[in-house]
């Protein structure tokens, strides 16, 4: 008996998300290197699991910004762009066709959380998605 094996991967979800959320700010993996002033959007997987045809990751994103005015409307702003998410086709570089969210919710919504920085702010919130793979056509 022959196994053919299935070599596409799952998409990155960091990569997805940084694409989706580019327009609402600078975004990245790691936290600010910056002395305060910077608006923008930290994602970093934090759990989840596949079952070979689905991808659910669990997604920490943590909005920073210098006031917790800001911090808060950027995560707020966040939060409706991931409540529409499933209805996006996100391009993402590398992947053969745009991906789609299968499903997106918010697993703790946005909380204003202590930060190191005494200049700067943040708030965090944590979703649970699903994906498949970017099957080629």
């Amino acid at each position: 008996m022959a196994v053919e094996v299935d070599d596409t991967l799952f998409p990155d979800i960091h990569d997805v998300l940084m694409a989706y959320l580019a327009p609402l700010g600078e975004t990245d993996t790691d936290p600010p290197q910056e002395v305060g002033g910077w608006l923008g959007i930290q994602i970093n997987r934090v759990g989840g699991h596949d079952d070979g045809f689905s991808d659910y990751p669990r997604v920490m994103i943590t909005c920073h910004a210098p006031s917790p005015q800001e911090a808060s409307k950027l995560a707020r702003q966040v939060r409706n762009w991931m409540d529409r998410i499933i209805d996006a086709d996100i391009d993402v570089d590398g992947e053969p066709k745009p991906i789609s969210v299968d499903e997106c919710h918010v697993d703790t919504p946005p909380e204003a959380e202590p930060y190191e920085n005494p200049d700067a702010r943040r708030e965090v919130a944590y979703y649970a998605l699903s994906l498949q793979k970017p099957w080629r056509i």
